[in-house]
């Protein structure tokens, strides 16, 4: 057997670790209006406005639906940010158990910094979870800084995906 990470682990782990950090955001409410450059947001809520925005249009995309326009993924709300999460995680998980999906099939889809692009439905769903760890563990060195360490690892070993 050839060791590898599927899918449905990198999945597990991306969303655990959201999971993680929308508790601990609801824990210390002080954390959201931290002030946060990474990718042109002003605050760590706007940072993680802008990660599950990123997921929630890519399950969108790989589901054949209408893709909904970024400025109407809201900033203010943790709980509807939360539920989109959810719904998007769902919607990739149901795509990753459906055995008609061709994860070969390449795509072509606008971004919002990259212009457009061309990539299998495997690397859009790939790319959409690593997004967020990226993020993830930026904002872990941020809130550090700011004197709130996250109760958690961010690391995959310490994740329960793969267990």
């Amino acid at each position: 057997m050839t060791p590898s990470l599927t899918l449905e682990e990198l999945l597990h782990f991306s969303d655990e670790s959201t999971r993680h950090w929308l508790q601990f955001l609801a824990d210390q409410p002080a954390v959201k209006q931290l002030p946060c450059g990474i990718y042109n947001t002003a605050t760590v809520l706007g940072l993680v406005r802008h990660i599950i925005a990123v997921e929630f249009r890519y399950s969108q995309r790989l589901a054949a639906l209408d893709v909904t326009a970024y400025e109407q993924i809201p900033e203010d709300s943790l709980a509807t940010l939360a539920a989109l999460h959810t719904e998007a995680v769902e919607r990739f998980r149901a795509l990753l158990h459906d055995s008609t999906q061709n994860w070969d099939e390449v795509v072509e889809f606008n971004t919002l910094s990259a212009g457009t692009l061309r990539a299998t439905r495997r690397k859009v769903l790939a790319h959409a979870q690593l997004h967020a760890v990226r993020h993830w563990a930026q904002l872990a060195t941020l809130v550090r800084a700011a004197g709130y360490p996250p109760p958690f690892g961010g690391d995959l070993l310490l994740n329960s995906a793969l267990d």
